[in-house]
């Protein structure tokens, strides 16, 4: 059984050396890449919280001069927070559900007091600002990266799985790839995409290797391994 891994570099650290231990040729085909922007960060300065949607946000943010120090910090999915608080950040809310959303949610659970930063990319869903400034919040956002998709090369070998990671990575997907594999979709916002495309896919529930290992075995009818 052949898979295509097509996450950013970095992301999922160890899939492929586990997958391989479970008999699978990987194929390694990233379908999006990001480069960081010369943004001014001087709207984030006065902004008690900083929320961010990626790891990708993350690295932008530090590649750009900015500092975590003495911020409030939020993230969606624990990828994120891990990367805030390698960086020396104090995380204080992670979304229960991987989503901007359920973000949201948690940050207006708690009402917090002051202004929310939001560094973020050219393709960021516009939900999670909204949502904040519904409820009367102050929110500046600024675009610290871009999203650029990569073709899919016409020489890969067809894989029998494909692992999409983000909804980008849906929009770069060719139709007869994804019509022809079985399709796993990590997390929600990516299994959103794929239905808005009318493609079937598999729900990963959580962005980690232990869940995609857990879902390729349910899928091949063994256990997974330890």
């Amino acid at each position: 059984m052949r898979i295509a891994l097509t996450q950013s570099e970095g992301r999922l650290a160890g899939l492929q050396e586990r997958l391989e231990a479970m008999g699978l040729e990987v194929v390694r085909q990233p379908l999006i890449q990001t480069q960081v922007l010369q943004a001014d960060l001087k709207p984030l300065s006065d902004c008690r919280w900083w929320l961010f949607t990626s790891v990708a946000a993350v690295q932008a943010l530090l590649a750009l001069g900015g500092s975590l120090k003495g911020r409030s910090l939020g993230a969606v999915g624990q990828a994120t927070r891990r990367a805030l608080e390698e960086a020396g950040g104090r995380v204080e809310l992670v979304s229960p559900n991987e989503t901007a959303e359920g973000l949201a949610e948690a940050f207006l659970a708690r009402r917090p007091f002051g202004s929310v930063g939001l560094p973020q990319g050219n393709r960021a869903r516009p939900v999670l600002a909204q949502r904040l400034q519904e409820a009367g919040y102050v929110v500046h956002s600024v675009v610290v990266y871009q999203t650029q998709v990569r073709p899919w090369p016409k020489d890969l070998p067809a894989p029998d799985l494909v692992l999409l990671a983000s909804p980008s990575g849906v929009e770069a997907l060719p139709e007869s790839v994804g019509g022809q594999a079985r399709l796993l979709a990590l997390g929600p916002t990516t299994a959103m995409a794929l239905s808005e495309r009318g493609l079937p896919y598999t729900l990963v529930p959580r962005p980690s290797v232990e869940a995609v290992l857990e879902t390729i075995a349910r899928i091949r009818g063994e256990q997974c391994p330890a």
